[in-house]
């Protein structure tokens, strides 16, 4: 479990490296929504970017505790390595991290 939690929380720490590179080459003002067209309609702070950072750290969290619950109502919890569920649930916050940067990237190019 110990070996799920550091993987699961250095996802956390990639976002926040790739929010503070988009944070240094965005202007002041990014896209915050954008219509069928691709063009936005609606304008932010740069500093929005934060809630990519907010996003991940719930939803890695959330699958922590699940998870942790998961092993305990199983009698798991004492396995030293991980489980094949929980290499899928590592899918997840990478995804997310990859999805993220793109939407970071059309954001900022406005």
């Amino acid at each position: 479990m110990k070996k799920f939690k550091l993987l699961m929380r250095s996802s956390y720490l990639i976002m926040l490296l790739e929010i503070f590179y988009y944070l240094r080459i965005s202007p002041q003002v990014i896209g915050t929504h954008f219509v069928s067209d691709n063009t936005p309609d609606s304008f932010g702070s740069k500093y929005q970017l934060f809630l990519w950072e907010l996003l991940i750290l719930i939803m890695g969290e959330s699958i922590i505790l699940i998870e942790k619950d998961w092993r305990v109502k199983n009698k798991l919890d004492n396995l030293p390595g991980l489980l094949s569920r929980e290499y899928r649930l590592l899918i997840v916050p990478i995804v997310i991290t990859i999805l993220a940067g793109f939407m970071m990237f059309k954001q900022i190019s406005v």
